[in-house]
């Protein structure tokens, strides 16, 4: 899903980490679409995840690092809307490209816990953000690795373009794709954001949301990519998770660019669940 305030929202995601690879990698002359992107090339996104309800994707979400020693993970982090109503039967699927044919190096299992944020709103989206323990870790493969977290408070550039991917609608009330989708969007500055919003009478704040998109319109996320990564590249040059799909009016419309939650926001968060909810971590 991806939400929207009083109207039917959307808004996108994409990941980082494995080997050093791939970065925003596409097949060539594909058409497919999250919204006027590509196909990504199965294996270059390794941290993006589906989380499942009874066998079918609902919401994206970014595989994290929760040890300096141990190559796997038991922690992945999403939307705050994504698990708000209840997660009954939840799995976490990583290494999947063709979510119809997950193949070899697919790893999928049950999530035990969710925990949102304790000041998220669902009337205003403030806050949108998740962590979700899993009963077992993800081990790191070739398919299967964490992206880098921003440093607490780092700021994002206004302008450059970001990259988020997954397996949501390809149109606003169109179909979903079986297949990860990318698209690249520009970052855009907070004033622009807060007055593009304000027109729809929703409010964006500064801290916690991170707007990405085009004047245009054309190119966004959409329904069924919440919760999953939007990132660009570091100091390393390797991507780095900066934003949560979180909400947006419709998909790829002109003048509403997608909103994402602002990770560097809520790095203490982050790492204080993991020390209380991750068992990779205290071993």
């Amino acid at each position: 899903m991806r939400f929207v305030l009083g109207v039917v929202v959307a808004v996108g995601l994409l990941g980082c980490g494995g080997p050093e690879e791939q970065g925003v990698d596409a097949v060539e002359s594909i058409g497919q679409e999250i919204v006027g992107g590509v196909e990504a090339r199965p294996g270059a996104h390794p941290w993006n995840v589906s989380l499942q309800q009874y066998g079918s994707h609902f919401c994206g979400a970014s595989l994290i690092r929760v040890s300096a020693t141990k190559e796997e993970s038991d922690i992945v982090v999403t939307a705050a809307h994504c698990v708000y109503d209840g997660t009954a039967r939840l799995t976490a699927s990583a290494g999947v490209h063709d979510l119809n044919r997950p193949g070899a190096g697919a790893q999928t299992v049950n999530g035990v816990k969710t925990v949102y944020h304790p000041a998220y709103n669902p009337r205003t989206t403030m806050n949108d953000i998740a962590v979700v323990k899993l009963e077992k870790p993800l081990k790191f493969s070739a398919t299967v690795q964490p992206i880098l977290l921003p440093l607490p408070g780092e700021v994002v550039p206004d302008n450059v373009e970001a990259t988020v991917a997954g397996w949501g609608l390809t149109r606003e009330n169109g179909q979903p794709s079986s297949v990860l989708l990318q698209v690249g969007v520009p970052t855009i500055g907070h004033e622009d954001l807060r007055a593009m919003y304000s027109k729809a009478g929703i409010a964006i704040d500064r801290y916690a949301m991170l707007g990405a998109g085009y004047r245009t319109g054309g190119k966004d996320a959409c329904q069924g990519d919440s919760g999953g990564p939007l990132f660009l590249p570091g100091a390393q040059g390797k991507p780095v998770l900066q934003g949560i799909v979180s909400f947006g009016i419709g998909c790829a419309r002109a003048g509403m660019p997608g909103v994402y939650t602002r990770v560097s926001n809520y790095i203490p968060w982050i790492n204080t669940q993991v020390r209380l909810l991750s068992d990779t971590a205290r071993q």
